[in-house]
């Protein structure tokens, strides 16, 4: 359990929601300006081909087929009809001049016109005629721009040319579109437009504003669904660590996810979690054995101690008696020898002695000492090993022990009735391979896997062999200390085998001792 506080964390799903809305929001503001300007664009560019086609229109309106300019009494109420047909937005400014710049006709619009004082504003347009201007009739210089009788737009007549021009000033556009007859320019249709009517899309900003705000709340929602989800399985694993913490190992969390992320996570943790009960399992059988397998010789030993001390038997029986003692006391040792050798292994300590060995010589010599031990069994021990010298390069001690654990459990699968092989050969360029075979009833499939476990101790075994489950864990690690490995070929009810691959002594190399600590 934590020891220390920790400064308080916001969960996944505030700390990226709050991430994402910011982000989203930025987005979505930079997102709507950048509409609202191409939709002004947009606005412009059809409302003033709309322009240009309405003025093409009332030219074709007051001109009669006599080639004369008339305006008809109806005029107002044709330009109203029309700039509505055409969905031209608010008042424009409309002139008719004909072919000697005189007015004929004029209607005003409130367009701010004139020079601007403001930073940045664009200067007015040249005069098309600068020999010309309105006639002193027509133009009441004495009146304000609202209440004059022509366009402020157009103090000079505009040119009498067959194209149509638009012109851009501060505040609003002119648009000169010609009147022609028979191919012949008689007069100029003027129309001054404010900017801000022909750019105008007020009505569509509640449709950016909605739209912009249903997708930034669309946005969130979908992330925050998906936050939910993604976080629902961590904190499952959360609350099974918490469990774990408890010691309660025995946990399996679903694993129907789509994520191969999620999934991974959740496969590897079920795993893990069933690795630590199998851990705590060994653990709990580790203390009950180490506990019932020390107890036994200590009883042993104190009662028969105590038996000679009392003169409870006879004097030929008191050597027997302490016989036994010593054996006993001699199972002892080796059980502590295993566990403090696998706590040398563990923590990096173990020094193995490399040097070059006779593996042939040294493989007979072990077999003829261990024979010895169990000559009175009926074991029958078959050795192959060929008549050439085979160095490799280890140690000498941890080779015998290597062997002898193999041997031990050899015999104990078989009892002591039964046969072993034992033999030497070439494995390859780098490796000579020693494999013990045994007529055994072999090791159960489902314990296989689990041979080289440290504590692991087979369901065969637990009753009727003494032992702490150390010696195969110990014996692959001296094996691959030096170069090598222990690995289990095969097991059947017709028996097991075993391989040990030691290291050849390399050609070049000088032969000297040396002292490695295994890490």
């Amino acid at each position: 359990m934590p020891t220390t506080r920790t400064a308080s964390r916001n969960t996944l799903l505030r700390y990226w929601t709050v991430r994402y809305v910011i982000t989203l929001s930025i987005g979505l503001l930079i997102i709507g300006i950048s509409s609202i300007a191409w939709l002004k664009h947009e606005a412009l560019t059809r409302r003033l081909h709309h322009v240009q086609s309405f003025a093409q229109e009332a030219a074709q309106y007051v001109t009669t087929d006599r080639g004369n300019m008339v305006v008809p009494d109806q005029f107002y109420e044709w330009i109203d009809l029309n700039q509505r047909r055409h969905k031209l937005p608010g008042q424009f400014g409309l002139t008719l001049f004909n072919q000697a710049g005189d007015i004929l006709f004029y209607k005003s619009a409130p367009v701010k016109v004139g020079p601007s004082s403001s930073k940045g504003a664009k200067p007015a347009p040249p005069p098309y005629n600068l020999g010309k201007q309105v006639p002193s009739a027509n133009r009441p210089d004495t009146h304000t721009s609202e209440g004059s009788s022509y366009d402020p737009a157009f103090p000079f007549p505009p040119p009498l040319e067959d194209t149509v021009i638009i012109n851009e000033v501060d505040y609003y556009y002119q648009i000169i579109v010609p009147v022609r007859v028979h191919h012949s320019v008689i007069g100029t249709i003027a129309i001054s437009y404010a900017k801000k009517e022909l750019t105008d899309i007020s009505q569509q900003y509640g449709l950016i504003i909605s739209l912009l705000l249903l997708s930034g709340l669309l946005g969130w929602l979908i992330l925050y669904l998906l936050l939910r989800k993604l976080t629902k399985p961590i904190h499952e694993v959360v609350q099974a660590f918490k469990r774990i913490e408890a010691g309660d190992y025995r946990l399996l969390l679903q694993e129907h996810v789509k994520e191969q992320e999620i999934y991974d996570l959740l496969v590897y943790f079920n795993v893990m979690a069933a690795r630590l009960e199998q851990l705590e399992q060994l653990r709990a059988e580790l203390i009950a054995g180490v506990t019932h397998e020390l107890r036994t010789p200590i009883t042993s030993i104190r009662g028969l101690t105590r038996a000679v001390r009392d003169q409870i038997v006879a004097s030929s029986e008191a050597d027997e008696f302490l016989d036994i003692s010593l054996n006993e006391t001699k199972r002892l040792e080796q059980m502590v020898s295993d566990l403090l050798d696998f706590n040398s292994f563990i923590s990096g300590n173990i020094r193995i002695h490399l040097q070059a060995v006779d593996l042939g010589k040294l493989l007979s010599d072990i077999i003829h000492h261990w024979s010895l031990i169990y000559q009175d069994d009926s074991l029958v021990i078959q050795l192959d090993i060929p008549a050439r010298t085979q160095m490799v390069y280890g140690d000498t001690g941890r080779i015998q022990q290597i062997i002898v654990n193999l041997l031990h459990n050899s015999r104990q699968a078989i009892g002591s009735n039964g046969k072993i092989s034992i033999s030497l050969s070439e494995y390859s360029s780098t490796h000579y391979e020693v494999q013990f075979k045994d007529n055994g009833l072999g090791i159960p499939i489902g314990e296989q896997l689990r041979i080289f476990e440290r504590y692991y101790r087979g369901q065969n075994k637990k009753p009727a062999v003494h032992g702490l489950g150390l010696g195969l864990t110990i014996s692959r690690m001296l094996a691959e200390a030096m170069s090598g490995t222990l690995i289990l070929v095969e097991s059947s009810p017709q028996g097991t085998t075993f391989q040990l691959l030691l290291s050849k002594v390399p050609e070049n190399m000088n032969i000297v001792h040396r002292s490695n600590c295994v890490q």
